[in-house]
């Protein structure tokens, strides 16, 4: 399939194997992210580890790396982006509203490895951001830089790497600590995966033209009870439109408002038992919030059904809780669009590894915060 080629004029040196990359993920403001090593001198960055996006980009000043080099319109990789007063360039948009702007180029990204080993992969296919909006705080204080994209689509950071990591990476999110104590486990590459259980489960990927990780929803439960959605509701229709996509990028789980509801619906009836009182106030776009007594614990699990495995969620991971101010948000959230994502605080304490040359998603419960190197 063209889109796991590597890239041909992508050139790399390795002081270590690809089992041995070994890039620390961490936990922050809800999210994941990845430090990478870019340029010359080079740079270490903080990414957002997100399987929902396709460019490597981060904020760079271009002017302190040596090997940074501007893709012109003429270029043959200028045909992933838009060509704007002969320069490469791209616009990225966000649910939050953020937008990041830029220009392409080809740049040094080193990955750390086991002790002293790392790889240097020269020339890769990278988004220099000079234009941001709405996470420049963050930026700022060195806690982002920008994202990792990790689908399937030819200019991501595992389609340029292809082979060399055996078209194979995985992940576990650590659940943070609530206080606040630093945990991080690794992203993996190659062989390097550590999951093979009696436990372990798969289901197979979707192809679809914009090749993001599809997986086939056949339906959802909540405490142990089936919602029963008609068998066509995450089917992707004839357009293209709907199905279900893992995407460890947003931190939320999204669904289509006619499935949010009944779903929200169902969250409302649990929590009535308890007599908890609901909150007026939920931060945008998550509907639903309470305040949280203090011994209370009785959060219900969720899970998704896919074609031959099912995905369990511990009620710690279906919500977000703040235990300082005594209140938590159900982390699902309605949207316009058909397609539904699964986010990041679903993914959590569960080792996934994403296999192309299969085209399979196998998983299995681990506690994160042991993630050896």
């Amino acid at each position: 399939m063209a889109y796991l080629r590597p890239f041909l004029r992508y050139n790399y040196t390795i002081s270590t194997s690809p089992e041995m990359m070994h890039p620390k993920v961490f936990h922050h403001s809800n999210s994941y992210m990845v430090r990478l090593f870019i340029g010359t001198p080079s740079k270490g960055v903080l990414l957002i580890l997100d399987t929902g996006s396709a460019l490597i980009y981060a904020i760079f000043d271009p002017r302190k790396s040596s090997s940074f080099q501007k893709i012109n319109c003429d270029h043959p990789d200028c045909t992933y982006f838009k060509c704007v007063n002969e320069q490469c360039v791209y616009t990225m948009k966000y649910a939050d509203q953020s937008v990041t702007k830029g220009f392409a180029a080809h740049e040094t990204i080193s990955v750390i490895g086991k002790g002293e080993g790392k790889a240097i992969f020269h020339g890769a296919l990278f988004g220099c951001s000079n234009d941001n909006h709405g996470f420049d705080e963050d930026a700022r204080d060195g806690a982002l830089a920008g994202v990792l994209g990790l689908s399937r689509v030819t200019i991501s950071f595992i389609s340029q790497l292809g082979s060399i990591i055996k078209k194979r990476f995985s992940y576990c999110l650590v659940i943070p600590l609530p206080n606040g104590e630093y945990t991080s486990s690794y992203l993996k590459f190659g062989t390097d995966m550590g999951y093979r259980r009696p436990s372990t489960q798969a289901t197979k990927f979707i192809n679809h033209p914009n090749n993001f990780y599809y997986l086939s929803l056949k339906d959802i439960s909540i405490d142990n009870e089936r919602m029963n959605f008609p068998p066509d509701t995450f089917d992707i229709t004839v357009s293209g439109e709907g199905g279900c996509i893992i995407d460890s990028g947003s931190v939320l789980t999204y669904f289509h408002s006619d499935v949010y509801w009944k779903l929200h619906e169902k969250f409302v009836s649990y929590f009535e038992r308890f007599q908890l009182a609901q909150l007026s106030d939920c931060p945008e776009p998550i509907q639903l919030c309470y305040f949280l007594p203090e011994t209370f614990n009785r959060f219900p699990s969720m899970a998704f059904y896919f074609e031959d495995a099912n995905l369990r969620i511990d009620g710690e991971n279906v919500f977000i809780i703040d235990y300082e101010n005594h209140f938590f948000l159900l982390a699902v959230a309605p949207h316009d669009d058909l397609v539904a994502l699964i986010g990041s605080q679903q993914q959590r304490d569960t080792r996934f590894v994403y296999d192309l040359n299969i085209d399979l998603l196998s998983f299995v419960k681990e506690n994160c915060s042991d993630d050896s190197a």
